[in-house]
């Protein structure tokens, strides 16, 4: 069964931060469980009440009822004493992102109806806490998600026994990934993915799980405040992505039909050794990508295991040369432009 590294997280989450003596991820509804009749009217009642609701109609609109409950499935659940925790996390690391922002907020708030369709179909008798998390979600997305959630919760929660949360960004960061940590510190249980991850940090001085404070910096994201430490880690991410770039730019240079050597070759056509930055705006017209030029840049800009080789820094709208291969680049391209 694949477990993702935020399903594993939210669990830790629950276990430790909420006090859930029973945790599970990738809940899925059973076709023998059945809902008692007296529920089942209840849930008629709620799920009409939805499909004539002004901002919601549209969430169950290819659904009937029973596809709704039968097709029923949710990334972590959590059993305190009468309380269950209902919870839904997406990590997109480019934000959260199911289509446009419209699209997303339909996703995110049929998946938080959904699972109250569930906790009055099969759990009748707790009380309800439903979460949507994610690390990253884009300003104007998580604008328009709050907006939301706030009639969800106006509409269908009631503050006592049944509320709605969306923790993301900050929130994600302060609310649950921080507290998640400090809680577990002193659990020697590594049997939770994310703890394991953790652990693993802390072999190598990245985390520090046993400061005499027991307690994570906030500022510092959870990371090892030792400069010494820090040092080292920089200094290595960035050896390994200069030897990465020097290693691949020949094969750019020369394949000029990759989407990577053509925003490459863009931006040194527009390059002026003046100013030293060319406009983010200019080098998309400029490789003539469209819909393929964002991820692709962002992959050339960010440090990764997995991205291109960062090239480029950008400070708002000016995108400059990497001060640490700017040399390597252009030394490079004057070889190959003759």
């Amino acid at each position: 069964m694949k477990i993702e590294m935020g399903e594993s997280l939210l669990q830790s989450y629950l276990k430790y931060e909420k006090g859930c003596l029973v945790t599970q991820t990738n809940w899925k509804t059973s076709s023998k469980w059945q809902v008692a009749e007296e529920d089942y009217q209840t849930i008629r009642i709620v799920f009409d009440t939805i499909h004539k609701h002004a901002d919601f109609s549209d969430v169950f609109k290819n659904s009937s009822l029973e596809q709704a409950l039968k097709q029923a499935e949710l990334d972590v659940v959590g059993i305190n004493n009468d309380k269950l925790y209902m919870v839904e996390v997406a990590f997109h690391e480019n934000g959260l992102q199911y289509g446009d922002k419209q699209e997303t907020k339909d996703r995110v708030c049929k998946k938080l109806l959904r699972a109250y369709l569930i906790g009055l179909a099969f759990f009748p008798n707790f009380t309800y806490e439903i979460i949507f998390a994610s690390p990253k979600v884009n300003p104007a997305t998580d604008k328009i998600i709050k907006e939301y959630f706030s009639i969800l919760e106006k509409d269908f929660g009631d503050g006592e026994n049944i509320s709605f949360r969306y923790l993301a960004n900050e929130d994600f960061k302060d609310k649950i990934l921080l507290p998640t940590l400090n809680s577990s510190l002193s659990d020697s249980d590594t049997s939770e993915l994310f703890l394991r991850t953790a652990k693993m940090l802390e072999i190598f001085a990245l985390l520090d799980l046993n400061s005499k404070e027991k307690k994570i910096e906030r500022s510092s994201f959870g990371i090892s405040k030792s400069i010494e430490n820090k040092k080292i880690f920089n200094e290595d991410t960035e050896s390994n992505e200069i030897l990465k770039v020097k290693n691949r730019l020949p094969n750019w240079f020369k394949n000029k039909k990759q989407y990577n050597s053509r925003i490459l070759y863009a931006y040194l056509n527009l390059y002026n050794t003046d100013t030293k930055f060319v406009f983010y705006n200019d080098l998309e017209k400029e490789s003539a990508l469209a819909s393929n030029f964002k991820g692709n840049f962002d992959q050339m800009k960010n440090f990764g295991i997995k991205n291109h080789g960062k090239i480029f820094e950008q400070i708002d709208d000016k995108v400059y040369l990497w001060d640490k291969v700017k040399d390597i680049v252009l030394q490079m391209y004057g070889q190959y432009k003759k």
